[in-house]
């Protein structure tokens, strides 16, 4: 190697080690070292305060709120590394706080809890009943997601409805057909459900906050040759649902009257459920809902705007009214990132998921199941500022349900020589399920949402029990007659024998 190479070698070294060194220099003040706040979560008492401090820079910083206005933040310090934050007084709820060094942004989460507000109570864990109907719920979502031949239709069920309506018909089940519905709803025996589903749609309807009314009816046919009552299954109903008791001759004049009961019972929200009976129909078990519930928080003007709603390629279908907002209740279901966002009074609420990053949303919910669903709901966390955006929107749904309970393990129900509701009437008045309607309606806007749910079982009467016969064995394997006959008539077109194969 020659002296100039070595020396040129060296020079390229030294520029190399030169430039380095300078690019070193131009580094800004706040990336040199790791910059961190004191605390990256705050829990204030409102009227309180508390200090949060900034380290590893010695760039100027930047204090923000952002969400809701709980804090104020008084900094000190030419640098205003160090802020005093004050929760304020007659205020709670979560929002962040941001600090801004350079182009690094900081968060430190912030819970401002009441003064009056107690220690808070651990969640209670999900009961028995609590997985049952979930379970079913997403069981019975899945079904009807999956078997629905329109890719765009919007489907939207109540489990509520459903759930009371069956747990009526569950009442006068017996033997194997009520062990298949107690299977088929979470493995609880009938009237532990019925009790369960009692309270849940008590506490419901004694809400001041919103308005959940629910009704349940028995329309039966007043021809004793087509069903006699049994006097208990009318009381059981009675006791834990509430249920009216119409005897009617199911003429054009019942229809009239079972679907002016279905509209004023869901505030004119479903019209009717049914258009005409079949002429063995000779019972109908129905329950209805209407919900109507204003947001805990309304939007404001400024957070409803005309934006794109996407379909699931990524294609703009139509502008919408976008309501954009600021919820403080997170949640994650398999993936699936969502938010709570409450009905006044608490006791109801609406949760959003969005599907995973690659996922549609039938493939999510193929994906799901009840207990991802509720095991998502008792993780939800308040750790959070969520930003939402969602649409108004307006639909109605209808289905009939019996392939969905059929796929739950509901069988003898359907079959009218398996069926047994000896509980509803006498034996020798056999019945079976022929049919279970449902339909549903929702309004979402910027003040709340309206919904409504109609489900009615169809009961008619069974074809009677085959009769048991004594068996007998044929075995063709010696010679034999045989002979191909016309079935109308008997007569043989052909006839032989078999003595050699």
């Amino acid at each position: 190697m020659s002296p100039s190479s070595n020396i040129s070698r060296k020079a390229i070294i030294l520029i190399m080690i030169t430039a380095l060194l300078a690019a070193s220099l131009s580094i800004p003040a706040y990336a040199k070292s790791k910059v961190k706040l004191s605390k990256s979560k705050l829990t204030i008492t409102e009227g309180k305060s508390t200090t949060l401090k900034l380290s590893g820079t010695t760039a100027k910083a930047t204090w923000t709120v952002s969400g809701r206005k709980l804090v104020t933040i008084k900094t000190s310090g030419k640098k205003r590394h160090k802020a005093v934050i004050k929760a304020k007084k007659g205020k709670s709820g979560n929002c962040v706080i941001k600090v801004k060094v350079g182009k690094k942004t900081l968060n430190c989460k912030v819970t401002v809890k009441s003064a009056k507000d107690p220690e808070p109570k651990p969640e209670p864990e999900p009961d028995k009943f609590t997985n049952g109907v979930t379970d079913t719920s997403v069981s019975m979502l899945k079904y009807l997601c999956a078997t629905e031949k329109d890719p765009n239709r919007n489907i939207l069920i109540s489990p509520d409805s459903i759930l009371t309506a069956m747990a009526m018909a569950e009442n006068g089940a017996e033997n194997n057909t009520l062990a298949e519905m107690e299977k088929a709803f979470g493995n609880i025996p009938v009237e532990e459900f019925s009790e369960s589903l009692s309270r849940l749609n008590g506490r419901l309807t004694e809400s001041k906050a919103v308005k959940y009314h629910i009704a349940n009816s028995i329309w039966y046919k007043d021809n004793e040759d087509d069903i006699k009552v049994n006097e208990s299954f009318i009381q059981k109903n009675l006791e834990f649902f509430g249920a009216e008791t119409f005897k009617a001759p199911f003429s054009n004049e019942t229809i009239e009257q079972i679907n002016a009961w279905v509209n004023e019972n869901t505030k004119g929200m479903i019209k009717k459920i049914i258009d005409d009976f079949n002429k063995d129909t000779v019972m109908l078990l129905i329950n209805a809902i209407a919900f109507e519930g204003e947001w805990a928080d309304q939007y404001e003007e400024g957070n409803v705007k005309n934006q794109p709603f996407y379909n699931e390629d990524g294609t703009v279908q139509k502008k919408v009214d976008m309501l954009c907002g600021t919820e403080d209740t997170y949640i994650e279901v398999k993936g699936a990132e969502g938010f709570i966002k409450r009905y006044k009074g608490g006791e109801i609420a609406f949760m959003g998921l969005e599907t995973p990053d690659g996922m549609t949303v039938d493939q999510f919910i193929q994906s799901l199941s009840g207990d991802d669903l509720i095991k998502g709901y008792y993780n939800r966390t308040n750790e959070y500022i969520v930003k939402t955006r969602m649409p108004e929107f307006k639909y109605d749904y209808d289905a009939s349900l019996v392939d969905s309970l059929y796929d739950l393990g509901i069988h003898d129900a359907f079959n009218s020589f398996t069926a047994d509701f000896t509980g509803i009437a006498p034996k020798e008045q056999p019945l079976v399920i022929s049919d279970v309607l449902h339909k549903t309606h929702i309004e979402l806007d910027r003040n709340g949402t309206k919904a409504a749910a109609v489900t009615a079982v169809v009961i008619e009467k069974a074809s009677a029990a085959p009769e048991q016969k004594k068996e007998k064995t044929v075995d063709l394997d010696h010679p034999f007659v045989y002979a191909i006959i016309d079935t109308e008539s008997g007569i043989p077109l052909f006839i032989g024998t078999v003595k050699t194969v």
